[in-house]
């Protein structure tokens, strides 16, 4: 998968979040979004020099909301003690798919989750990763 098709992925997935922004008061995909973007900013922070990612924070941070997202749709578990070390994304993630107000299936009926879980957070970068089952 190359770069241009993890960002089209990325970007069609996260366009799929846009009911969060109208539904209520709170626009919950900025929120989200305005999160991941401080983490990632602290993590580059730290990096030692000459890492150089081929993605900008703002892209890693929309990989790490719909991490959140697809975490929530297929977690049924949550539990109080999960939020001692948790992001605040995925707190809201949660939140989202308990709320019937929002309808995370409908929103993404047509996504390839498949595609998207094939791409990996390594060392500050996106990168896909080839299974068994699409290299065969």
């Amino acid at each position: 998968m190359s770069k241009k098709q993890i960002l089209d992925l990325i970007n069609e997935g996260f366009s799929n979040l846009y009911p969060l922004t109208c539904k209520t008061y709170t626009d919950y995909r900025a929120e989200m979004l305005d999160y991941e973007i401080k983490q990632e900013k602290q993590h580059r922070q730290y990096a030692p020099t000459g890492y150089g990612p081929r993605f900008t924070v703002r892209m890693l941070a929309k990989y790490f909301v719909l991490k959140a997202i697809r975490s929530a749709m297929l977690s049924n578990d949550f539990r109080p003690r999960d939020i001692l070390h948790c992001k605040h994304s995925y707190i809201l993630a949660h939140a989202i798919k308990d709320d019937d107000r929002f309808d995370l299936i409908a929103m993404f009926a047509s996504f390839d989750w498949s595609a998207f879980e094939s791409i990996e957070y390594s060392q500050g970068d996106l990168v896909f990763v080839e299974t068994v089952d699409q290299v065969a």
